[in-house]
């Protein structure tokens, strides 16, 4: 009952008394958070800046009711760069804490900004310095938190009345699953073009292209546009950075829709997506293809979008405590020793992943797990789940870590919504979450997830909950 009560508390001082909605005020921003050449790169340290980095926020309030997403060029967002922005946007807005979402667009060609980002290609990395000095160069750390409260403030301060048009499109040749079911009846994530081993894929794509369109109200101009859809952005390569596919993107959209308006990309559930597709013939995918391909079906949108007849905000959040996986003593002491033969037998990317999950499991239980109690044997790790609602049709999820396709879908149909938005990466690092199933197929991602198989349905089943109240 506190939750319900929550939630209508946030919801009725939304409506006059003569039982009409509020207006409703849209605000965006966008700041630059590019790092300076030199700084360490998700790939090594960056050689140059193809194309700008950007943390992208956008407000909306009716009454006294608000929420606000910050979406940022990075591979993730951390726990605590996640915490401190928000503790501080709050302070600076008014906004509650829980109605802020932080999320990133999971580009890999940005900054290791964190430790968790710099251990992933630290075995390539000539460094005079510890860590910590190469992660602190410049003050970066420091200057990304501040940019990204300044971003979500800025937003916050530009708030005016809008309207919001709202289009769905499928999109079907740009996303893949790369998980694939071979002969000897394996799972095998990637197993390259052509294999004539290759019977089917493990698991679906999510097609959907969910966009937002937000216009002044005033003169109907166009002040941001947001597209919501899942492929993994790790189209780029190299050591320079860039946005990846999201960047092209938005140039594309500048040049074909004019005016002046923040492009905003929301990463769907893409943790077994990608754009690479495996058919011999098959023609490559790049990143200016999927970025441009995206701007061509947003561009062409916008005048088909349907105006959302009467916003009514909402927003609702909750923590599901979901379980990690288990490890021995014995393991650990393997997984910090550097030389040390692989017991399980392998090699290349697998062989470093193994180990570096166990070190991260070991510091999750030091700084954010919760121990064992009576009648539990598994350690549990707090995940928020958060719901948010633009109208009686539209609604906004957000998820952290890399989602299955599966998950995000199970969500979208059973969300008492039309329109749904999913979310993936916010708040908080918790690598990939696949489900019950994938975890019995094994390969890369369960072998890098952190969560034990059930904490993706925990979590699906939450957001579902919310959604549903939301809705009532």
């Amino acid at each position: 009952m506190k939750r319900i009560t929550l939630i209508f508390l946030a919801f009725f001082p939304f409506l006059k008394a003569s039982g009409q909605a509020e207006k409703l005020y849209g605000g965006v921003a966008q700041l630059d958070i590019t790092p300076k050449t030199g700084y360490p790169h998700y790939r090594n340290f960056g050689t140059a800046i193809d194309d700008s980095l950007y943390v992208k926020a956008l407000v909306f309030r009716q009454g006294k009711a608000e929420w606000a997403i910050a979406v940022c060029d990075l591979l993730w967002i951390e726990r605590e760069l996640s915490a401190d922005v928000r503790v501080a946007v709050s302070a600076k807005t008014g906004i509650p804490y829980d109605n802020i979402m932080l999320t990133a667009t999971h580009t890999h060609t940005g900054p290791a900004y964190h430790g968790n980002i710099y251990e992933l290609n630290n075995h390539i990395r000539k460094f005079d310095g510890t860590e910590e000095e190469a992660i602190g160069m410049n003050g970066y750390p420091a200057f990304l938190k501040a940019r990204i409260t300044e971003a979500i403030v800025k937003a916050h301060e530009s708030l005016a009345p809008v309207t919001v048009r709202q289009a769905t499109d499928s999109v079907t040749n740009l996303s893949f699953n790369r998980r694939y079911i071979m002969k000897d009846g394996k799972v095998r994530t990637n197993p390259g073009k052509g294999n004539p081993d290759i019977v089917k894929t493990a698991g679906p794509i999510d097609p959907e292209l969910h966009m937002l369109f937000i216009e002044r109200a005033s003169d109907r101009s166009l002040i941001g546009v947001v597209s919501n859809f899942a492929v993994h952005s790790d189209t780029y390569g190299g050591t320079a950075f860039s946005a990846d596919y999201p960047g092209v993107l938005a140039r594309r959209l500048a040049e074909k829709m004019k005016g002046s308006f923040v492009s905003v990309f929301l990463q769907g559930a893409s943790g077994d997506l990608n754009h690479f597709n495996v058919k011999k013939d098959s023609e490559p995918l790049t990143t200016d293809k999927i970025g441009s391909g995206l701007a061509e079906r947003v561009a062409k949108s916008r005048s088909a979008g349907r105006m959302i007849p009467k916003a009514r905000l909402g927003a609702a959040s909750e923590f599901v405590y979901a379980p990690l996986q288990a490890y021995n003593t014995g393991e650990l002491s393997w997984a910090k020793d550097a030389d040390a033969e692989s017991p399980y037998g392998e090699t290349g990317l697998f062989k470093l992943r193994r180990p570096m999950k166990i070190r991260s499991l070991e510091r999750i239980r030091q700084q954010e797990a919760i121990p064992p109690t009576i009648g539990t044997e598994a350690w549990t790790l707090p995940v928020e789940v958060q719901v948010f609602r633009l109208s009686d049709e539209v609604a906004v999820v957000g998820l952290p870590g890399e989602i299955f396709a599966d998950l995000g879908l199970a969500i979208k149909k059973a969300s008492p919504f039309k329109t749904t938005l999913f979310v993936e990466l916010t708040n908080s690092h918790i690598a990939y979450v696949p489900t019950k199933k994938a975890f019995s197929q094994g390969s890369y991602e369960t072998l890098n997830s952190r969560l034990a198989p059930g904490g993706g349905e925990l979590m699906v089943e939450s957001a579902i909950r919310q959604l549903k109240e939301l809705r009532r």
